[in-house]
């Protein structure tokens, strides 16, 4: 439960990131029959993925303990995470990240592929498949999961995880149908804004000859309506 409380806000600012990676990605989904299959398979991966960190972190520390190295673990994936941060900071890659994204380009190339079909089980295997991108924050987050040494808490904080950063991809794979609506009404819309900006400027031109007096919101900081 403390590494769910102290990852929390990654979590949740991770939905910018998620959005940014993958929400292009997951745009085009939009449009598709079964596109909700995707966060079944999003989910059940990094949950999966989660518990294996856990349980891999588990084993790593028991050897590390026989040989009488408890810390190294720590050592280890808090050094990592520590890299992994700085990086993100300085909007880089890790030579590891370079290395993976050019080893796994053929498979997700295959994976593209996928979007191409609107079928339960390729949108599934599409989202479970994600995982396999080369992105610092999953890396980031799993670290940490490893670096638990639980696979319980590896599988509640990939669960966690998925969820969470659920909602920006979610409104992604909407917004062809926020377009599509707004475009319906963009005539309507645009009129609206335009007929206000009208009737303020015919208020300021009113006021300007003292028909009637200025609308002022703010005197200390000179905020005038009209």
């Amino acid at each position: 439960m403390l590494l769910l409380l102290s990852m929390l806000p990654i979590y949740l600012l991770g939905n910018l990131h998620c959005l940014g990676m993958c929400g292009p990605i997951v745009m085009m989904l939009g449009k598709h029959r079964y596109r909700y299959c995707y966060f079944l398979g999003r989910t059940l991966s990094f949950t999966l993925a989660g518990l294996l960190a856990g349980e891999i972190g588990a084993v790593l520390n028991l050897i590390l303990v026989h040989y009488h190295l408890p810390a190294a673990i720590s050592f280890i994936f808090g050094t990592t995470m520590i890299l992994l941060s700085v990086t993100m900071i300085l909007q880089k890659q890790m030579p590891l990240q370079v290395w993976v994204g050019q080893k796994l380009a053929g498979f997700n190339q295959t994976l593209t592929l996928l979007l191409l079909r609107d079928q339960p089980l390729t949108t599934f295997l599409f989202g479970f498949f994600t995982l396999a991108l080369p992105c610092g924050q999953t890396l980031l987050v799993f670290s940490a999961c490893a670096l638990s040494g639980n696979s319980w808490t590896g599988f509640m904080n990939g669960l966690a995880f998925a969820l969470l950063t659920s909602p920006s991809l979610l409104c992604a794979m909407q917004t062809h149908v926020l377009i599509h609506k707004l475009g319906r009404h963009y005539n309507t819309l645009v009129g609206i804004c335009a007929f206000i900006v009208g009737a303020l400027t015919l208020c300021r031109g009113l006021a300007d000859i003292g028909i009637m007096p200025h609308c002022v919101l703010n005197q200390q900081y000179h905020l005038v309506l009209f």
